[in-house]
């Protein structure tokens, strides 16, 4: 059975670096909740491709937008952009920036 858990993303479990990127990680479970801070200039094509080795992103992402704008683009070419406030569930397929 699951249990209640608390975390904060100001005392996070893990922190990545990419490029123009800041990656907060906290594990809460089997979930995993990340705070992605884009630097200005980030573009998916030339700051994560080149570490991951695929033309788009194959996780699904939920993603809520705190300050600035997002742009995606989806392998079958529809496009969105979020700003502060806006939710966006995202499946396998995306490319952001």
């Amino acid at each position: 059975m699951a249990k209640m858990q608390t975390k904060s993303l100001n005392t996070p479990d893990e922190v990545r670096s990419l490029p123009k990127t800041k990656v907060e990680v906290i594990n809460l479970g089997e979930l995993t909740l990340m705070k992605l801070t884009f630097e200005p200039g980030w573009r998916w094509s030339e700051h994560v491709k080149p570490t991951v080795g695929t033309d788009s992103c194959e996780v699904p992402h939920f993603n809520y937008g705190l300050s600035g704008r997002l742009h995606v683009k989806m392998d079958d070419g529809t496009e969105s952009e979020i700003g502060a406030g806006d939710a966006q569930l995202l499946p396998p397929g995306m490319m952001p920036g």
